[in-house]
């Protein structure tokens, strides 16, 4: 985010907690029900802070911020730094009653594209969700101070730049790159426009599934719409299903408002379903990544000790609500690899999510690592009920789910997360006794010079 005031600002830790703020947002926490240093009860920038947490990128957007009967319009981005998120806000402004800002915040979320202008429609930032916008997001990004039309190469471009703004929101327009064509709308606000790009026609599905089958697939049945729904349906999916969780744990958390104890029960049932669908959708755009020919995450280098240590962070408050005690890695290890810390850190949240899962309450979960033979390690030990021959064999498999019902899976995370661990030169196995609970160990390329060091000291 640039240009204008300093921005209101804010960062959490990875629990969510607000550890410092400035005081304008330190307020609107407060008297949107939170506690000094309690976790973050603004819904829209909590959102906001979890979905860069998970993508381990910024993530920029309107929100809306509630104050009473006023609602607070603002640019806000989350940005993660370490262990923290820091949240950035600029250009406040009150929207007055809930009720006026409804059609406003209806567009942003059916909107795919969203970008920010000054006061003169000159680009400022840019950001498309829709994959067939790429082409337009990459002539918006190069174009920096220039009027958006020109920006796009619409036709009469030049002519259209005098238009007054009115005249240009709500025209037809067709976006190089993109076969559909787009709605604009320009949302005044204090400091210039949002542009917002709704599509105006729906994506066409291939003529025949058979079409969008690779010669070599495996899965004839499944591919098809497993790549339509990772790669084309999952962006428009998760902006709504993030707003419906984020609407129900408001309601939930009554902080809109006293609500009876049944109806509470009934939006915290809602916020869970949504995040399990939102995890379904998360799962298959993930599957439609880690099969796409030519997949190869990007090697770094990486210490297992701290991505043991920064996952159970992550999951701490959902370890914490089960009584569970996660044993990591003291600060004084290190175990020098070769991955992309962003994939290594998936895994791990899967395996540690499954193991919280699977231990009964108040047990243990510990999280060991090493390095053995030019290999770095990870174990993730849980005290579940195990795993026979059987099971482990068919645990990394597609859909599997071990005829496990309605406990939130899609038969998906593991199989994920081999192919990751495969993909970055490394493997994930498990080793289990039926009574004894299941061992998952990642391992990886040790990060050989590095170890070194680490063992001469």
């Amino acid at each position: 985010m640039s240009g204008g005031a300093a921005p209101i600002c804010a960062r959490c830790d990875a629990a969510d907690r607000l550890i410092e703020a400035d005081e304008a947002l330190l307020r609107l926490h407060l008297a949107s029900g939170g506690d000094v240093s309690g976790q973050l009860a603004v819904p829209s920038l909590l959102q906001l802070v979890r979905e860069a947490r998970a993508s381990g990128l910024p993530q920029v957007r309107s929100v809306v911020m509630h104050d009473g009967g006023q609602s607070l319009a603002a640019h806000a981005e989350a940005r993660p730094e370490g262990d923290t998120v820091v949240i950035l806000t600029r250009d406040w402004q009150q929207t007055g009653a809930l009720a006026d800002e409804r059609p406003a915040a209806l567009l942003h979320h059916l909107a795919q594209g969203h970008v920010l202008l000054d006061t003169q429609q000159r680009v400022v930032l840019a950001a498309c969700e829709a994959p067939d916008l790429a082409a337009a997001a990459a002539l918006l990004a190069a174009a920096p101070g220039v009027h958006w039309t020109q920006a796009l190469g619409l036709a009469e471009a030049e002519r259209l730049a005098t238009l007054h703004w009115r005249l240009l929101d709500d025209m037809v327009v067709d976006l190089p790159g993109s076969a559909r064509r787009w709605r604009v709308r320009l949302l005044p606000r204090s400091a210039g426009f949002d542009l917002l790009l709704l599509p105006e026609t729906i994506a066409a599905l291939p003529d025949s599934l058979s079409e969008a089958l690779p010669a070599d697939a495996d899965d004839t049945a499944l591919q098809p719409w497993a790549a339509f729904l990772g790669r084309d349906l999952a962006p428009a999916l998760r902006q709504p299903i993030s707003r419906i969780i984020a609407n129900a744990e408001t309601i939930r958390s009554r902080l809109a408002g006293p609500l009876g104890e049944a109806y509470g029960n009934y939006a915290a049932d809602i916020a869970e379903a949504g995040r399990h669908l939102l995890g379904l959708v998360d799962d298959l755009a993930d599957l439609d990544a880690v099969e796409a020919p030519g997949f190869a995450p990007i090697p770094d280098h990486i210490d297992l000790a701290d991505c043991a240590r920064r996952a159970a962070g992550i999951l701490s408050v959902r370890a914490r609500e089960r009584g569970i005690v996660v044993v990591v890695p003291d600060e004084g290890t290190q175990v020098p690899a070769i991955g992309e810390f962003r994939r290594v850190l998936q895994v791990l949240l899967n395996l540690l999510s499954n193991a919280i899962r699977y231990t009964p309450a108040h047990g243990t979960v510990e999280l060991a690592c090493g390095i053995e033979r030019g290999q770095a390690w990870l174990a993730v030990q849980d005290r579940g009920e195990g795993l026979t021959a059987d099971q482990a064999a068919r645990v990394f498999d597609k859909f599997e789910r071990l005829g496990r019902k309605g406990d939130g899976g899609s038969g998906l995370g593991l199989y994920i997360s081999r192919r990751l661990a495969r993909a970055m030169a490394g493997d994930l196995a498990v080793e289990s006794t039926p009574g004894q609970g299941a061992r998952f160990v990642l391992t990886l390329p040790a990060d050989v010079p590095a170890a070194g060091l680490v063992n001469a000291r």
